[in-house]
């Protein structure tokens, strides 16, 4: 549970689909269009997991058997996140502030399209190593593991938290949210790429020393 806890947190702090969720929430039309984002990326935390989970579990493998194989993909997971931190890093250097480029016109798409874009957040190379992550360790446990439908259920709630808690907000009081979301969405223009570096090379380091641990 340790492990998928720290697992969610990098994808809590995932800066992409915070700043789209900021970007529908400032966007008269895409106010209307963050309750289906959150349902799609909602949707994409548990699948790839479970996807993840179930290929584990199909496997003719016994219980230390995938033990080790997901201890080995902890480790090679962990390690391509080290290496896209530094480039992250590197780019953050570089770059500066960003000001949401390409994103900011998701703000006037609908509710489907905005459903669709979430869930295919889920499949970016970095949140698709996590979800794998994440589906390793629920996998490596027993197939008739009580825990693993509850572990599921905390890791998608807190992976979605941070999209959740500003539309939420903005659902229930606008007025009072609107000018919280306007310096959120400046402070992730200003630091967003740095945030996700060493988010990045801090869940990597932890998945290797889980998984080279479990070895």
């Amino acid at each position: 549970m340790g492990s998928l806890l720290a697992i969610a947190l990098a994808m809590a702090l995932s800066t992409v689909p915070i700043t789209v969720t900021l970007i529908l929430l400032l966007s008269p039309r895409g106010r209307g269009s963050s309750l289906p984002f959150l349902a799609g990326w909602v949707l994409t935390l548990a699948a790839v997991p479970l996807a993840a989970a179930a290929g584990v579990l199909a496997a003719p493998l016994s219980r230390r058997e995938r033990a080790q194989v997901t201890a080995t993909t902890e480790i090679v997971i962990g390690a391509a996140l080290v290496v896209g931190a530094i480039f992250t890093w590197r780019r953050a250097r570089t770059q500066g502030p960003t000001s949401g480029g390409r994103l900011e016109a998701l703000g006037s798409y609908g509710p489907t399209a905005s459903f669709g874009i979430a869930f295919l957040m889920g499949l970016r190379p970095k949140a698709l190593l996590l979800g794998i992550a994440a589906g390793l360790s629920l996998g490596a446990q027993s197939a008739t593991s009580s825990r693993n439908g509850l572990a599921l259920a905390v890791y998608v709630a807190c992976s979605a938290s941070t999209v959740a808690i500003p539309i939420v907000g903005t659902l229930v009081a606008p007025h009072s949210m609107e000018p919280r979301l306007v310096t959120w969405r400046g402070w992730l223009g200003r630091n967003g790429l740095t945030i996700t570096a060493w988010v990045m090379v801090a869940i990597g380091l932890a998945l290797v020393a889980v998984g080279w641990a479990q070895l």
